[in-house]
Formats: structure tokens, C-alpha cells, sequence
């Protein structure tokens, strides 16, 4: 079997399984591209070294002379790993070769300012771009969360944002149950006056599953930012913001669906009184 057959067994088995189905064939392609030829047998250390070290970004459909970064590298890896586990398991191979593990990414030190995601906020100019601002920024949501998120999971009694969605299968990216603060919800009761359809984020009624890259990219030169922030860095800042603002890590967790222990690893050195107690005592 080849590398190739390999990687479209483990596609296809994880099929239903995951909702993140096209990422994952997109984490395939360089695979595919590089080490598809080689039997299943033939992937080995040096062949996985070999794929790092060619391993260069593409930009305009051409390649760069910039690597990719370690996150995306190790992304690959896993998907590498799992495809060849998947041979195994199913009878293909005798055993797994032992790859070492690329370095993971460092974790991320910029986030937004508050004063920098009013700015953001002030600078969407169509309803559809600032509502996604708002509820990013006022809860800490991912992307594909609020992209996917229906005006029957917005409860107004209650004031809580249902972010599971029904018959979703379960994956280790969890979703919240998160109540509205009072600014997100003047947000949210605006938004619903110009609803359209049953989605949330919508442009002329229809959903917006994978958009607003373009929009975002407008709104942070608009809002005058000396650095380009993506989608995901307004999670990182609430995270960031509620460790500054000394909410405990449980709390935080479940706000934000977030597993306590990356919480307690990436952003506990924003709290306030971390380490403090430490350099108050130190004295020589």
C-alpha cells in the first residue's frame, strides 16, 4: 500500500467522525504531495525529516522560501501518525514507526488591548461584521461557533448564547453556554431587528460558513491597529483579559470551553498576583 492509499483510508474512516473534515483534508495535500509515492513501510524519521525540511509556505500558489510555521507542521505530523496508526490498527503494517515529535508552536504572547477591540468593534461598518465582533470579543466564542450559531439558540429570558449546536458530534474543541453582557446583548437585540433568516451571522438571510476574512482584514486597517490580529487572537484576549482580571481558571474554562489545563499553562502569567507573593518575600 502506498502513503497515498494510506492517507485516503484514514480520510475516509474519519468521515462523520469530525466536523472539521475539509481541514483535515487540507492537512493532507502537502502529504500527499511529498511522501504520497513512498510505501506505507517507507515512511520512516528520515522521510518525515525530509518533508520538514522542504516544508516551505505557498503564496500565490507558489512556493516561498519561508518555512511553514510549527503549528502547521505539527498538525501535519499528527495527521501523518494517525494515518499510519490507522494502518496498523487495520492490518497493513506490523507496527507504527516511531517519528519524533516537531516542536510545537510557542504560545501566543499579543492579544488585543480593551481599548483595541473598542476600536475594532467601532470600525465594523456593515451590522453583519460588527455583530460577529460583538459576540467574539463579549465572549470568547471561536469562529466557526458564532458562524454557526441560530437565533433559537439566543435565549432572551435567560440571557444566554447557546453555542452547541444539536446533533453536532462532540470534539475536543467544546462549545459554551455563555450569558450576555449587557453590552452584548443592546448588540444582539440590534442584530435581531435586522434578521433575516434563522442564522445569526448572515449576509441578505443566507449563512456565512467560512467568510469574513476579508471583512475582518478591512476592520483592523480601519480601526488603526499597528498589528493584524485574526479571528482567533479574540479569544486569546478575552482568555488574556480574564486571567488580568483574576477569574478563576474554572470559571474561565467553562466561559470559555476551554480545557483548565491550557488555560493554567498559557495565561496564568497575566494574573495580577501570579508569582507576586514570591518576589514580595524574595530578599537576600
Amino acid at each position: 500500500m502506498t502513503f497515498a492509499e494510506g492517507l485516503k483510508r484514514y480520510v475516509d474512516s474519519r468521515r462523520g467522525k469530525v466536523s472539521a473534515i475539509k481541514r483535515l483534508e487540507e492537512a493532507v495535500i502537502p502529504l500527499h504531495e511529498k511522501l504520497g509515492y513512498l510505501r506505507i513501510d517507507q515512511i520512516n524519521q528520515r522521510a518525515w525529516d525530509r518533508f520538514a525540511e522542504t516544508r516551505f509556505k505557498k503564496k500565490g500558489g507558489k512556493l516561498t522560501n519561508e518555512l511553514v510555521s510549527p503549528g502547521t507542521l505539527r498538525r501535519e505530523f499528527n495527521v501523518l501518525r494517525a494515518s499510519l496508526r490507522r494502518a496498523w490498527k487495520d492490518g497493513f503494517l506490523m507496527r507504527p514507526p516511531e517519528i519524533e515529535v516537531p516542536r510545537d508552536s510557542a504560545p501566543r504572547d499579543r492579544y488585543l488591548t480593551k481599548t483595541e477591540a473598542r476600536k475594532l468593534l467601532d470600525a465594523c461598518e456593515t451590522p453583519h461584521v460588527r455583530t460577529f465582533m460583538a459576540i467574539a470579543i463579549y465572549t470568547g466564542a471561536r469562529k466557526g461557533s458564532i458562524l454557526a450559531l441560530t437565533w433559537d439558540r439566543v435565549h432572551w429570558q435567560t440571557g444566554l448564547i447557546d453555542f452547541q449546536e444539536p446533533g453536532r458530534i462532540l470534539t475536543a474543541k467544546k462549545r459554551a453556554v455563555v450569558p450576555m453582557t449587557r453590552a452584548l446583548r443592546a448588540e444582539m437585540e440590534e442584530a435581531f431587528k435586522l434578521s433575516a433568516g434563522d442564522y445569526v451571522i448572515h449576509w441578505h438571510g443566507k449563512p456565512i460558513p467560512t467568510g469574513l476574512r476579508w471583512s475582518f482584514k478591512k476592520a483592523c486597517e480601519r480601526a488603526g491597529l499597528t498589528w493584524r490580529p485574526t479571528p482567533h487572537h479574540l479569544k486569546h484576549s478575552v482568555a488574556s483579559w480574564l486571567a488580568m482580571d483574576g477569574v478563576p481558571i474554572d470559571q474561565a474554562a467553562d466561559w470559555l470551553a476551554t480545557d483548565p489545563v491550557t488555560l493554567r499553562r498559557v495565561y496564568r502569567k497575566f494574573g495580577p498576583s501570579y508569582l507576586r507573593t514570591i518576589a514580595d518575600a524574595f530578599e537576600l
